[in-house]
This record gives C-alpha cells, structure tokens and sequence, in this order.
C-alpha cells in the first residue's frame, strides 16, 4: 500500500511540475489563454496530491505503531525508503520550478501595471489621490 501512495504522489508531483514548465514556456511566448485552463489542472492536481500524502502519513503512522519500538526506518523496505527520498527530491524540484514560474509571472505583471498606468495614468495607489476611491479610471490587469 506505501509503495501504491509513493508512486500515486511522485507521479502527481511529475505532472505538477510538468504543468508548471509548460506555464512557464507559455508565458515567454505570450500566450496567456491557456492560463485559466492550467490553474484548474494544477489546483486539481495539488488537491490529489494532498489527498494522496495524508494517506501515505496514515499509512506510515499505522505502519510505525505495528512495530512498537522498532523505528521506521527499519520497517521499512529499501524500494520504500529510494521512493521516499525521490518524492522529496521531487518535492524540490516543484518548488524551484515554482519560483521561477513566480518570478515570471511578476515580471508580466509588472509589465501590465506599468502599461496601464502610461496608456490610463491611473496611479499606484487604488485610492483616488485624495483617497476617496473615486478615481474610476483605474483598470487592474489580469495575468
């Protein structure tokens, strides 16, 4: 059953970060209408993935208390014990991909406010200047 979960979440967090680099290769080439569709996927996926990680905590806790006082480390088998360790370097790797993903991301964003701001010029702030929130000119970006 470990080995079941172990590979349910590798094979989760695989497409996760897949996703993620596709995000990314999209957002250099500009093509933002698959951004919604991609934000399902990956909310979708990270929710498998919780699911999936809490019933491998279960699994291990029922495991861990079967053995009594023998640690886990020496219940477990060497194949458990490869997969934990790659889950965890996919783990990283996801959230390096995710950073840059984020940096990206306020790059365009960036890019949009200051657009707005010279093609509106619309102010920082989202109060009007004297900070009555008149100013209905403000438009706010979608990346």
């Amino acid at each position: 059953m470990i080995k079941k979960l172990l590979d349910e979440a590798i094979g989760e967090l695989d497409e996760l970060i897949n996703l993620t680099m596709q995000d990314i290769a999209n957002i250099k080439e500009a093509k933002h209408s698959s951004v919604d569709e991609s934000v399902k996927k990956k909310n979708a996926l990270v929710r498998a993935f919780e699911d999936t990680k809490r019933a491998l905590d279960k699994e291990l806790l029922r495991v861990s208390k079967e053995s009594g006082t023998t640690t886990l480390a020496n219940v477990l088998d060497d194949e458990v014990k490869s997969k934990l360790v790659l889950m965890r370097s996919k783990l990283e790797i996801l959230h390096k991909v995710n950073k840059e993903y984020a940096r990206h991301v306020v790059v365009v964003k960036e890019f949009f406010d200051s657009l707005s701001k010279k093609v509106f010029g619309t102010q920082t702030n989202e109060y009007g200047q004297d900070g009555s929130g008149t100013d209905n000119n403000f438009y706010k970006s979608r990346v």
